[in-house]
């Protein structure tokens, strides 16, 4: 009689909610379909906050078990109530249900979040990771991706490993490795430098080995960033990942020690390049050289200077500005000058 009744789209509130009443009385529970006909003729009729009431109570019985189609109203009421902040923690209680959301519980709540920011209203981090990891346990990897990437716009969240996580899993899954390192240089490319170190971590985890080119990439980005010590660290990271530097990362690296006066370190990863068969060139030389007329280190930048040239490594504009430059420093010697002069006019 009671689904009848909400076939016919004639039942009335009053009705429905005697239906109801009547329902949770009885021993053992109507079916879950009943429940899920009443609920569903109560949506059309836009009782919203009766069907969120019903919910809330029927989630209070232990022995209440609700399917996919029970929570998907749930949500679509709370979302049509504007309250799509709340249809996020019902998608996590339906995964704690062992419950599987489907295409249309995920459009459900995708519609909602799209009509919640047109309102306005913005969502927190702990929504944005809700709806992560639901989308993903249903594989819309692509829809969680995508979610990800509001959250970038958003602003006001930084994504952590409970984002990150759930999105390589469904990637490693679908074999889409490309794809998992797109993600994580389009994070480099829009600067997001500290997000993509714990998209790395997670990664890395996940046994997917980032190429030189995604390495040279956040090491390009941490150093110009001004921070060396990561730069150097991923340096040696991917050396242990077995992805081999080349001469845009050592570059990258010497630029960044030479920019922080540490010289020191910056020479001694030259001899590194070329124990490990990588030759300088002549940016490599013109960071070194910088780095020490910064440092009034005179006798090793002309040192330098001199070994780029028996290399064949012709001096460039950008070497001649930098010996030029450092004529202007008053503590130069009149003797060190002319050494300076002398290797300006034979790069001339």
């Amino acid at each position: 009689m009671i689904r009848t009744r909400c076939k016919s789209g004639k039942i009335r509130k009053d009705e429905a909610l005697g239906y109801f009443n009547s329902m949770i009385q009885t021993k053992p529970l109507p079916s879950i379909w009943t429940f899920n006909c009443l609920l569903g003729a109560l949506s059309k009729m836009k009782q919203y906050s009766a069907v969120v009431s019903m919910c809330k109570q029927l989630m209070g019985y232990a022995h209440f078990r609700p399917d996919v189609s029970t929570m998907t109203i749930f949500m679509n009421c709370l979302c049509r109530l504007n309250r799509v902040d709340l249809g996020f923690p019902v998608l996590a209680i339906t995964l704690k249900y062992g419950l599987e959301p489907d295409a249309h519980c995920i459009s459900t709540l995708l519609h909602g979040l799209c009509k919640y920011k047109e309102k306005g209203s913005t969502c927190d981090a702990i929504t944005y990771a809700t709806m992560i990891n639901g989308l993903c346990k249903v594989g819309k990897i692509s829809k969680a991706v995508e979610i990800l990437k509001k959250m970038w716009e958003d602003g006001r969240f930084k994504p952590n490993k409970d984002c990150y996580n759930p999105i390589i899993d469904g990637l490693c899954k679908e074999s889409r490795m490309d794809d998992a390192l797109t993600l994580f240089r389009d994070m480099i490319s829009k600067k997001r430098i500290q997000e993509a170190l714990t998209l790395l971590e997670t990664m890395t985890t996940k046994g997917i080995k980032p190429d030189v080119v995604t390495f040279n990439s956040l090491i390009s980005a941490s150093c110009k960033s001004g921070n060396w010590e990561e730069g150097v660290r991923l340096f040696k990271t991917m050396i242990g990942y077995g992805a081999l530097p080349d001469i845009f990362t050592y570059n990258s690296v010497l630029d960044a020690l030479c920019k922080e006066g540490k010289t020191t370190e910056a020479l001694n990863l030259v001899n590194e390049m070329f124990r490990r068969g990588e030759k300088p060139d002549v940016v490599t030389y013109n960071s070194l050289i910088k780095g020490l007329c910064r440092t009034s280190q005179w006798k090793e930048a002309t040192r330098l200077f001199d070994e780029m040239v028996c290399h064949g490594i012709l001096p460039d504009f950008i070497t001649l500005k930098i010996l030029s430059g450092a004529l202007c420093n008053e503590v130069m010697t009149d003797e060190v000058r002319e050494e300076f002069k002398a290797r300006i006019d034979g790069a001339l």
